[in-house]
């Protein structure tokens, strides 16, 4: 046992220890009144000894990296899922938008932190930064709606600027949700025809 009271993970299961750790992280990172992240605090929450951190994680900045991976891991299964029963491109790119709006305005904690933290990487590459396999789906989901390659610098153009809309419409809803805001689905569907459908070749 640990001074917390809590069972030390039989030998071998370091990972299981990593994961405790990142769900104690998440669990703090999401609720809006915790106080600032710190690896003791962790600690703490996962019931474990300071030192136990410190063995998987050198620092506040690579916990929060950690945390965020596994959010856009969840956001990137949340729009899978809803784009399985799709049956063209244009109704996938439109399935997935409404499924990462809907997952960030129910999980406001966790998107929160994902697009507002800076999450500091030395020597990062584009490719390293969590959410990068999300927006590379999108190019990808663009580019199909629009006929072409995702390789074409339209593509990318277009799913930032989709992105920009799907971010602001969570963000705002989540800072402001008192407003009289359109429904989610409405907005995405004309985004996406203003955006996209428009320019179809």
């Amino acid at each position: 046992m640990t001074a917390s009271g809590r069972k030390r993970n039989p030998r071998g299961q370091g990972e299981r220890l990593r994961e405790d750790i990142v769900s104690a992280a998440a669990k703090m990172m999401a609720d809006p009144a915790a106080p600032p992240l710190t690896l003791r605090g962790v600690a703490r929450e996962a019931g474990v000894a300071a030192t136990s951190v410190y063995l998987h994680f050198d620092s506040v900045e690579a916990l929060v990296l950690e945390v965020a991976r596994r959010g856009f891991g969840m956001l990137m299964e949340a729009i899978e899922a809803a784009m399985a029963s799709a049956a063209t491109p244009c109704e996938r790119l439109r399935a997935g938008a409404l499924a990462y709006c809907e997952w960030g305005i129910a999980n406001p904690g966790w998107y929160q932190w994902m697009f507002s933290n800076p999450l500091r990487i030395s020597a990062a590459t584009w490719e390293e930064l969590p959410g990068q396999p999300v927006f590379a789906e999108l190019v990808e989901r663009v580019a199909a709606c629009l006929g072409v390659p995702a390789s074409d610098p339209d593509a990318t153009r277009t799913a930032q600027l989709l992105w920009h809309l799907d971010h602001g419409m969570v963000s705002l809803r989540i800072s402001r949700p008192f407003l009289p805001w359109p429904p989610v689905r409405e907005a995405i569907d004309e985004a996406i025809a203003r955006l996209v459908e428009a320019r179809v070749r």
